[in-house]
């Protein structure tokens, strides 16, 4: 079974269980004051009946001043007229009670329970129900301490707060897997991209000593017939050889110098330096194929790559511009200061690349063009990233491609 297809079970299995758990969790704890209610008033009636039936044996309810339990904070009796005719301090008993509420429970007959504060800061439970008494209906009131319905709440609370903490540091477990496997995956990506840079070192090699001698003598013979030959047929065939010998020339230097493992740093360069250069080198092809160049860099910026390697770089850049703009196209170069930064910008207004290659095409012998070998940005990603700064491709404000090349600068007081 696929690794993601495996992946989403789990991970709609965990989702499954977490709502299931959760759900179940604050049900309970819904449920817990209910039943904690249930446990105080089941209480007071059987409290309730137990004095009903000592005072029916004893009217003189001289009896009931024993009957005592830890949940009863106080009780006592109220005539219809509201005289305390039994509490459990003596010292009350045939007083009259400061309050009217005990009239409903009289009136309509039924019991009446809510939550009163003592006179100590204590709330508890006050239980009222109607008590007979030498033929007539009194009022029963019971205060009882609140403890037993506080644990049952005490426990719901604990329950749902270990449900959620099991459930978070499953959940945390859970990505810091995930983490460690993609992690992993990473790491097996980066070892088989270290392999394969092995091995197009060994085929680098093999360039180096089997291919470029003979390439070499290739192109000089060609070269020495373009130019004894006279104009005609012959002499495009011979200039046809020396072209094909320098491209295949320039694919194996891209290959050694991608292969290369060399750590150095780069020496500082000039920008304007590499720019003349670049203008020089490139103004023929431009003007044949009728490209507009346009420069916008006027400050003299030094930065952290050798000018050869900014050399390399940038000229790929506008090859592959050149390469793409059809017949009266228009190439922008950019250079912008951003702190220790500098932004370089070279943005074509031809096809442009389609946003989910922008990050392939970084990638070795990843081109969508019919001819080339995807070494070009590949080797401009390694002179960037050598030189500790970065690449990126993006579509052109006007449309067409950008590539921006981030490289840090040389500061006045990085040269003293």
């Amino acid at each position: 079974m696929p690794r993601r297809t495996i992946s989403t079970l789990i991970l709609s299995i965990a989702v499954s269980l977490t709502i299931g758990l959760s759900w179940f969790a604050i049900r309970n704890f819904s449920s817990a004051a209910p039943i904690a209610e249930d446990n105080l008033r089941g209480l007071a009636l059987t409290i309730a009946a137990a004095m009903e039936g000592v005072a029916g044996r004893d009217p003189s309810l001289r009896s009931l001043a024993s009957f005592q339990t830890a949940d009863i904070a106080y009780a006592m009796i109220l005539s219809p007229a509201g005289k305390i005719l039994f509490h459990s301090n003596p010292d009350l008993t045939g007083n009259n009670v400061g309050d009217k509420r005990y009239r409903s429970v009289l009136k309509t007959g039924t019991l009446g329970e809510e939550r009163i504060m003592l006179g100590t800061g204590e709330y508890v439970y006050e239980f009222q129900t109607p008590f007979h008494l030498l033929g007539k209906t009194c009022v029963l009131r019971l205060a009882l301490h609140t403890w037993r319905s506080e644990a049952v709440m005490r426990r719901a609370r604990f329950g749902v707060a270990l449900i959620f903490s099991l459930l978070a540091l499953g959940w945390g477990l859970g990505i810091t897997v995930l983490w460690l496997l993609r992690r992993q995956d990473a790491q097996e990506k980066q070892l088989a991209r270290q392999n394969e840079l092995a091995r197009l070192g060994e085929v680098g090699a093999v360039l180096a000593h089997e291919v470029r001698n003979p390439l070499a003598g290739i192109k000089g013979y060609g070269q020495l017939l373009e130019e004894r030959l006279p104009e005609g047929r012959e002499r495009g065939y011979a200039q046809l050889i020396v072209r094909e010998s320098l491209r295949l020339e320039q694919l194996a230097d891209d290959i050694l110098f991608y292969t290369r493992s060399d750590n150095k740093l780069s020496q500082p360069g000039n920008l304007l330096t590499v720019i003349g250069q670049l203008m020089t080198l490139l103004t023929p092809q431009l003007e044949t194929a009728g490209i507009k160049l346009v420069l916008n860099v006027s400050e003299n910026i030094k930065v952290h790559c050798s000018e050869k390697e900014l050399h390399r770089l940038l000229l790929n850049l506008l090859t592959n511009a050149i390469q793409a703009l059809p017949e009266g196209g228009a190439i922008g170069v950019e250079a912008r200061r951003r702190g220790t930064v500098v932004d370089i910008s070279v943005a074509d207004n031809g096809p442009g690349i389609e946003p989910e290659m922008r990050t392939e095409i970084f990638e070795p012998f990843r081109t969508s063009k019919a001819r080339g070998a995807g070494l070009g940005l590949a080797v401009c990603k390694k002179i960037a990233e050598r030189c500790g700064g970065s690449i990126a491709a993006d579509a052109a404000p006007g449309g067409g491609a950008l590539f921006v090349v981030s490289l840090p600068v040389i500061l006045p007081e990085d040269s003293v």
